[in-house]
């Protein structure tokens, strides 16, 4: 009597991999809100409004599917719309259209995602009165020891 096992061999090959997949998944779901919470901790900027702060997002993906996403505080914290350039910035909304309409760098795996969505965000990241804040970049060094440099980090200078 002879037994053919290459079947069970792929099915328990593709569970193994999807529970490899779900275990790393998690690991970044966990990690992200700690870290966005961590870059916010090291900023070096004066939240008058807060309206920067309520901007700020973390957002996994998987294969270019959101796997979850939140932000730095459960509620929006702003009292009141900041004003840039005239128009009113709601940070909350900003980085809830963040969330909507940003296009993951496709690929396969996934990508770990950390914005700050109020425009003048980049504005105070690349220099404000000949002086220089940080926004999120106080974070990117500690991400790549965090992952032993197995990431490719990236920096987003503007959305």
């Amino acid at each position: 009597m002879g037994c053919d096992f290459s079947g069970l061999r792929n099915r328990f090959a593709k569970a193994y991999k999807q529970k490899a997949i779900d275990v790393q998944t998690n690991m970044l779901l966990d990690y992200a809100p700690k870290e966005l919470k961590r870059a916010y901790e090291g900023k070096t900027f004066k939240n008058d409004t807060m309206n920067l702060a309520d901007s700020y997002v973390w957002v996994v993906y998987y294969n270019g599917i959101v796997k979850g996403s939140g932000y730095l505080w459960a509620g929006r914290t702003a009292g009141t719309d900041s004003s840039y350039h005239g128009g009113k910035v709601n940070g909350r909304e900003l980085a809830q259209t963040f969330i909507d309409t940003y296009t993951p760098n496709g690929g396969n795996g996934w990508e770990l995602v950390f914005a700050a969505t109020a425009p003048y965000s980049t504005y105070l990241e690349s220099g404000a009165n000949g002086r220089k804040f940080f926004v999120l970049t106080s974070i990117f060094d500690e991400i790549n020891i965090d992952f032993k440099g197995k990431a490719k980090l990236s920096k987003i200078i503007s959305y």
